[in-house]
C-alpha cells in the first residue's frame, strides 16, 4: 500500500512540473513577440515597458532618427509589419536568445538615407530574466541578419 501511494505521489509531482515546464517558453515567446510587433511598428512606448532600463537608450536612439519621411512611407504601407518566432535556445537560466521572423517592415540603412520597405528579417533577440519576467536586453540598435527587399 504504501509503495502505491508513493509512486502516485511520483506521478502528480512529475506531471505537476511538466505541465509548467511549458512556462518559461510561453513568457519568452510572448514577450519578444509583444516587443518586436511594438519596435517594428514605431510603437517605441510599448515596446519600452518590454526592455531592460539599459535598453531604454538604445529605443530613444532608435525613436530619435525616424525622420517624417520615414513615417510618411509607414504610414503608406497598407499592413503593418508582423513578426513570427522562428526559434528559440536557453542561454541558461536566465537568458534566452530568441529568433525573430519580421515581414514587411521598415529598414533603415543609416541616418539622413530614405527608409525602405523590407519583405523579410532575421532578427535576434536577448532577452533576460528579471523580478520573474522576461525584458529585451538591447546593446546597439537591431540589425537584421538577412533581409530582402522589393
Amino acid at each position: 500500500m504504501k509503495g502505491i501511494f508513493f509512486f502516485l505521489a511520483c506521478a502528480c509531482c512529475l506531471l505537476g512540473c511538466e505541465g509548467n515546464s511549458s512556462y518559461p517558453d510561453e513568457m519568452v515567446r510572448e514577450r519578444a513577440t509583444a516587443f518586436a510587433g511594438a519596435y517594428f511598428n514605431y510603437d517605441f512606448t510599448s515596446a519600452r515597458k518590454l526592455v531592460t532600463e539599459e535598453s531604454v537608450k538604445w529605443l530613444e536612439f532608435a525613436a530619435s532618427n525616424v525622420t517624417q519621411e520615414d513615417v510618411d512611407l509607414y504610414n503608406s504601407v497598407e499592413e503593418p509589419a508582423t513578426v513570427e518566432i522562428d526559434d528559440y535556445q536557453y542561454v541558461n537560466d536566465t537568458i534566452s536568445i530568441v529568433t525573430v521572423l519580421v515581414e514587411n517592415y521598415l529598414q533603415k540603412d543609416s541616418i539622413n538615407r530614405t527608409a525602405t520597405i523590407s519583405d523579410q528579417g532575421i532578427f535576434r533577440l536577448t532577452l533576460v530574466l528579471r523580478d520573474g519576467k522576461y525584458y529585451v536586453r538591447m546593446e546597439g540598435p537591431l540589425r537584421s541578419e538577412r533581409q530582402s527587399r522589393d
